[in-house]
């Protein structure tokens, strides 16, 4: 069906008197000169084919033209190709994989009779990743399946996904139902997701013999990550699965086993899991701080249960690696202003750093001091102390509560450990810590009229008003802020500070206001441990955008500050400041398997180094030891074991050593191990519920779970009714819309025009 449309480019009745205006002109003859009756024929002809392209221009024609025909829809067979297919689909021993092969065997008629309607079907094979299956003549099934994990969820959801803008009619999927890739990239519930937004149906045909929950009782360990890496101090999350079958209502011990280098295991924490459903998954999160660095092995288990007889599942191995790099900060804050928000912000971001944020608020001085920070200032595991704008009778009573600055006192005296105090109306003088242990610790003088009451005007003689801007007094590592380029006096300024009254003899200037007056505004002491006294808590300006005539935020030089800050306070400035790690993506390996690892060096605050050479040697579990080529690529080497070299099952030791510029930069060191197990097939148990979980999601379109016999009924009802549409596509014209047309139009226009005058010119008109 063709119509045809005008788009004027003005009003239609404005072209009408424009066209009827040109057409009257026609008849306008020279008074100066005669022409013949055929000079006045050719010429009125000229001139009305111009006034007609005029008109044609103006008004645009164009044509639309409407052509009817199918949308073929499109049927997705999802068929799993991973190892666990070799399993027993029921009590027979027909095979899972032998039932996929039946089924798609006997429906390869039904199949080409959906491509004679209109219907495109498309197979794939997935285990955690999807490979089409070609279908000409025949299904080209694999031989056996061999995929070495399933991913359910990403397969599904993916290939759903690649349909959009077609007409999708249904999916297959025959699997068992089983992940065992360990971070799938989809989750399972998101799984159906872009199925029922299309509202398209899910046949799900689990492969596999459920379990009988009435008969068989057992306790799995699952989805355990194979490796984990924490720095020496800092919190270590275990996060497991645990699988209960028939035991509902009964109290599961489950165990986190450290094992070291001797093979010494200590269950170092543990948790009750108590079913409520006769099968159920509980996902279990059992917390682990390390005091020591090192390479470690870990499990977590569970204590066997009455009745149980499978155990071998009961537990899962992994790799732990403590780093020698972590730093433990506790932040005491007593204000919740704005410095101690941005300073939890960056600290949070530094790998080598666990933050432990402890808020007193001032309505809790009515209670007394805070008696259970005693523990937090005797922890040994914890390296630096910052105070935060907290007034010291929220921490200390000399005669009620004495102990709590007293251990702080005693950590940074003699334990060595760092100590910072920031600026705030409740610090220093004004916190009346003058009267308290730290007063002999503090590098600055206080006296005792300095106090700060609460709920009262703030006493603005003790503090500096005005913006200050900071300038280094001595060339100091806290000083520098790792570039050339960056000058102090355009960071933006301090909104005011807190005014020393005096400095220690003993004691360092660091940073002073850069005007005439030169206040002090950081310093440093050492009095077994660290200190530093900064005046200032508005250093949170630098992370803010544009500030003033700045066209840029300075929250690298803020980040940098606060770090060194930190890592100066914990002395890590006399250690080596590079180190070589080594990066397994998994640590668990089949024989001959694919070991993949990378390796980078940095420096103590985070700096990727990458002008490095290294040197490898993987230590097999004979004891023999062969070359592994490391090859340089940029900021993260990642390089591959070659496959013959990790044949056997056992544990291997890779170990890597660093130069740089000629000097060493250390040995890195990482165990993984080869195991002779098969993950697909260590569970010979289908999960039906989680078939029918994502088949129900879709039901309200006709999804459902069926057996494998009932999808010739669904393809045949396919057949007899084919779920083909009737579309009309429109394909439009338009004059004038192409270059091409255009440009045609013009010289046309001018031709015309030139030609007329060039007869006029020629009888004498002109």
């Amino acid at each position: 069906m063709n119509t045809f449309t005008l788009q004027p480019v003005t009003s239609i009745w404005i072209v009408l008197i424009l066209a009827v205006c040109a057409l009257l002109m026609l008849f306008v003859r020279p008074s100066f000169s005669k022409v013949t009756s055929g000079q006045r024929k050719t010429l009125n002809l000229l001139r009305t084919c111009v006034v007609l392209l005029a008109l044609l221009g103006i008004l645009r024609p164009g044509c639309v033209q409407t052509e009817e025909k199918f949308q073929a829809g499109v049927l997705l067979c999802l068929l799993d190709t991973s190892r666990s297919m070799e399993l027993p689909h029921l009590k027979d021993d027909t095979s899972r994989w032998d039932t996929i092969v039946e089924t798609m065997r006997s429906n390869e008629g039904r199949f080409k009779e959906l491509a004679e309607k209109k219907i495109d079907v498309r197979f794939f094979g997935f285990d955690n990743e999807m490979v089409p299956i070609e279908f000409d003549d025949g299904l080209k099934l694999p031989t056996k399946p061999e995929g070495g994990e399933t991913d359910v969820a990403s397969p599904l959801y993916n290939s759903t996904l690649k349909t959009r803008g077609e007409r999708l009619i249904g999916v297959v999927l025959m699997s068992d139902g089983v992940t065992t890739v360990l971070n799938p990239s989809v989750e399972i519930s998101q799984a159906v997701t872009p199925l029922v937004n299309m509202e398209t149906p899910l046949y799900s045909i689990p492969l596999g013999s459920p379990a009988d929950s009435g008969q068989s009782r057992d306790v799995a360990i699952t989805n355990f990550a194979e490796q984990h890496v924490v720095n020496v101090k800092n919190r270590l999350s275990a996060k497991a699965t645990v699988v209960t079958r028939g035991y509902v209502n009964e109290d599961i011990r489950v165990e986190l086993v450290v094992i070291d280098s001797k093979g010494v295991e200590q269950v170092v924490e543990s948790k009750i899991v108590t079913p409520r459903r006769a099968v159920q998954e509980t996902n279990i999160d059992i917390p682990y701080k390390p005091t020591e660095a090192g390479e470690y092995r870990m499990k977590i288990r569970s204590v066997p249960m009455p009745g149980e007889m499978a155990l071998r599942n009961n537990e899962l191995d992994a790799f732990l690696t403590v780093n020698d790099k972590g730093l433990s900060v506790v932040l005491i804050d007593g204000g919740m202003l704005f410095e101690q928000s941005y300073l939890r912000r960056s600290l949070a971001t530094a790998e080598f750093l666990d933050l432990q944020f402890i808020p007193i608020y001032p309505s809790e001085l009515e209670a007394g001091p805070r008696d259970d920070l005693v523990e937090v200032f005797e922890d040994d595991s914890v390296d630096v102390f910052i105070l935060s704008n907290i007034d010291s009778r929220l921490l200390y009573d000399e005669v009620k509560s004495p102990l709590g600055l007293e251990a702080l006192r005693d950590a940074v005296e003699k334990r060595r450990k760092g100590l910072l105090m920031l600026g705030g109306y409740h610090s220093f003088g004004p916190g009346k810590y003058h009267s308290t242990p730290l007063a002999d610790l503090l590098p600055i003088e206080m006296n005792k009229s300095e106090q700060q009451d609460f709920n009262a005007d703030i006493r603005r003689e003790l503090h500096i008003s005005g913006e200050l801007k900071l300038r280094p007094v001595v060339n100091h590592p806290l000083t520098q802020l790792g570039d050339e380029s960056v000058d102090w006096s355009e960071l933006p300024p301090l909104v005011g500070a807190n005014r020393f009254v005096k400095v220690k003899k003993n004691a360092l200037i660091l940073l002073e206001s850069d005007d005439q007056a030169r206040h002090p505004l950081m310093v440093a002491s050492n009095v077994g441990g660290r200190i530093l006294a900064f005046a200032g808590d508005s250093l949170w300006r630098w992370n803010l955008k544009g500030h003033k005539k700045h066209g840029r935020t300075f929250k690298p030089e803020y980040d940098k500050f606060y770090r060194q800050v930190i890592l100066w306070l914990a002395r890590w400035d006399a250690r080596n400041d590079d180190s070589i790690s080594i990066e397994f993506p998994q640590r668990r390996f089949q024989p001959k398997g694919r070991v993949r690892f990378g390796v980078k060096a940095q420096s103590v605050t985070g700096e990727n180094l990458t002008d490095v050479k290294y040197k490898a040697v993987l230590t097999q579990p004979n004891g023999a030891q062969q070359p592994v080529s490391v090859t340089a690529m940029g900021e993260g080497n990642w390089n591959q074991v070659d496959r013959d070299l990790v044949a056997q099952p056992g544990v291997y030791l890779l170990q890597i050593e660093g130069e740089r510029n000629g000097a060493s930069l250390g040995v890195a060191q990482r165990q993984f191990v080869v195991v002779d197990r098969d993950v697909e097939k260590s569970n010979p148990v289908a999960n039906v519920e989680r078939m029918a979980m994502l088949a129900n999601q879709t039901r309200d379109f006709g999804g459902k779970i069926m057996d494998s016999a009932e999808l010739a009924k669904v393809l045949d009802a396919m057949i007899e009714d084919p779920p083909v549409e009737k579309i009309q596509i429109p394909t439009a014209w338009k004059f004038g819309e192409t270059m091409s047309h255009s440009l045609a139009f013009l010289m046309v226009f001018v031709a015309l025009l030139a030609t007329e005058w060039v007869l006029r010119k020629k009888w004498g008109l002109v």
